[in-house]
């Protein structure tokens, strides 16, 4: 059975920015709801490297795992309290909710998920450093938390 991971859209987007999908998508049962699905799709709008990522995962949704909640202002707020209720590790991008959640439930950033195809022998180390270089320069994350934590991963 394949482990269970609430993504938000900070993350799949991350990760849209990869060619890692399909290792992604038959390793991991990838929890989503439906405003999550929303964000994508209006990010899908934009002809840009964030709007093709978008596309991507909206391309193998029937892949993805639709939960329904209760409806929160924000589609991570959503996966979190699935997450929390079911003990399910969130993904996220986004600092700010790291900050919110970290307390409360496991909370990774897609670069773990790299990490953990790495460390499964799914990927070699110089695919998943690319792809870590890719997300940074696709999503300008520069010298971030996010990209700092890939560099102490991968060191």
């Amino acid at each position: 059975m394949k482990q269970a991971l609430g993504f938000d859209t900070s993350a799949l987007i991350s990760l849209g920015h990869t060619d890692l999908f399909e290792f992604i998508v038959e390793n991991y049962n990838i929890v989503v709801t439906e405003s999550i699905l929303r964000e994508l799709e209006e990010i899908a709008r934009f002809e840009d490297e964030d709007g093709n990522a978008a596309q991507k995962w909206l391309q193998r949704s029937s892949k993805l795992d639709l939960r329904e909640t209760e409806k929160k202002r924000l589609g991570e707020d959503e996966v979190f309290e699935i997450c929390k209720n079911e003990d399910i590790p969130v993904v996220t991008d986004d600092i700010r909710a790291i900050k919110r959640f970290e307390d409360k439930i496991d909370c990774f950033f897609s670069v773990h998920v790299v990490y953990l195809l790495y460390k499964r022998g799914l990927i070699s180390k110089e695919r998943a450093i690319l792809s870590v270089e890719k997300m940074r320069t696709e999503r300008d994350w520069r010298t971030n938390l996010i990209f700092v934590t890939a560099k102490t991963l991968f060191d």
